[in-house]
């Protein structure tokens, strides 16, 4: 069962230009606040892959791909073994262009998975 939820049905194409164009900007203004608030974790400690990958979602979302792949490529490099980064970054290397490197990141997240349901299975 869907609903779709409109308060502008009534309202003139004006007023609704209007509506989206602002919240374009709260959205954009969003965007930008959470960049930022991810940069000044990154300055208070850039040894956090997490932070990284959390400014590179940011990122993404605000179609900064070539960003994306620059702060992913950092978080693989402080933590070389999560599979997230390297799946996000092949997201981003596919969305420019870039296959062949999309393919080496799905495999280097594969191998990861694999590897550590491996290491889980092999403690008990």
């Amino acid at each position: 069962m869907g609903m779709t939820v409109s308060a502008c049905n009534n309202a003139s194409d004006e007023s609704k230009n209007s509506l989206l164009s602002t919240g374009a900007k709260i959205g954009s203004g969003a965007v930008e606040g959470s960049i930022a608030e991810f940069s000044k974790a990154i300055k208070l400690d850039s040894s956090s892959a997490k932070v990284y990958v959390g400014r590179a979602a940011v990122k993404y979302a605000s179609g900064d791909n070539k960003g994306v792949i620059t702060d992913l490529t950092k978080a693989i490099e402080l933590n070389p073994k999560s599979a997230t980064a390297y799946s996000a970054r092949a997201t981003a290397k596919f969305s420019e262009g870039d296959i062949p490197g999309a393919v080496a990141d799905v495999i280097s997240a594969g191998k990861i998975v694999v590897f550590s349901s491996f290491s889980k299975d092999s403690g008990n």
